[in-house]
């Protein structure tokens, strides 16, 4: 077994708390409701909280073993378990309490990406390169830019200015598919259309969290893009690191 990654710790410290508030609320609930319940059984309130308790242990049992283990056949089987409850039930947990205590949720939601991408990384799995999205944002395109690539990024005027122009040759290298969205709804439609085994997808924290959600069970690794300009105008990608994910998980 290993110990959980440091890019992990953030999320997981978010969760704690959110756990730790949600047992302060359903004690309180329990006190409040425990007068009508033990008319029925003077028990019945401790034997519910303890059900709640038990499943809440086992939920959380599934997703940490998951995190512990290196890659191996046996992990395999608890991914899918894991980011369901990663994706279903920790993350609205960790947005409620980022958004009650003013926390810093772009780091909350870096940390959220890191781990999806762990869990599915876990899995080892190679997927063919055709069968490999990569989804970028509109941003990436220099705001000033009069080509249309969310056509085509092969429209680029090869100009050098943003990112565009190596991406399209990364396309062309790797032979996977590269789409450009300009929001959700496009983003949708592409993946109706190409019905990819899995994506990479380019965008800020916010938006990469919504499409892993938005995807599941679809495989979507997320590399937050690079923002100079602020969101939304003129972002970068390290295509070094996009090389990196496409190497792991395509042949």
């Amino acid at each position: 077994m290993k110990f959980v990654k440091k890019e992990h710790a953030y999320f997981l410290k978010i969760i704690s708390a959110s756990i730790f508030v949600l047992l302060i609320i359903s004690a309180f609930l329990f006190w409040v409701i425990s007068g009508g319940i033990e008319k029925l059984s003077p028990d019945l309130p401790l034997y519910i909280f303890l059900f709640f308790a038990a499943i809440v242990f086992i939920v959380l049992s599934i997703f940490f073993i998951s995190l512990s283990f290196k890659k191996n056949k046996n992990q395999s089987a608890l991914v899918y378990p894991a980011r369901y409850i990663l994706i279903r039930l920790l993350y609205p947990m960790a947005f409620f309490i980022t958004s009650i205590f003013r926390i810093n949720r772009d780091k909350m939601q870096s940390s959220f990406i890191e781990i999806n991408n762990f869990l599915l990384f876990s899995l080892n799995k190679q997927i063919l390169k055709d069968r490999v999205l990569i989804l970028l944002p509109h941003c990436l395109q220099l705001h000033n830019c009069k080509a249309k690539i969310t056509e085509d990024v092969h429209n680029c005027l090869q100009c050098g200015k943003c990112n565009i122009k190596e991406l399209a040759l990364l396309s062309d290298k790797k032979g996977i598919f590269i789409a450009v969205a300009t929001g959700g709804t496009l983003a949708r439609r592409v993946l109706e259309e190409k019905r990819p085994k899995a994506v990479i997808a380019v965008a800020c924290e916010r938006d990469l969290s919504s499409g892993i959600i938005d995807s599941f069970p679809l495989p979507v690794y997320g590399l937050p893009n690079i923002r100079p300009n602020g969101p939304c105008r003129d972002t970068l990608v390290d295509v070094n690191a996009l090389c990196g994910l496409i190497e792991k998980i395509a042949v």
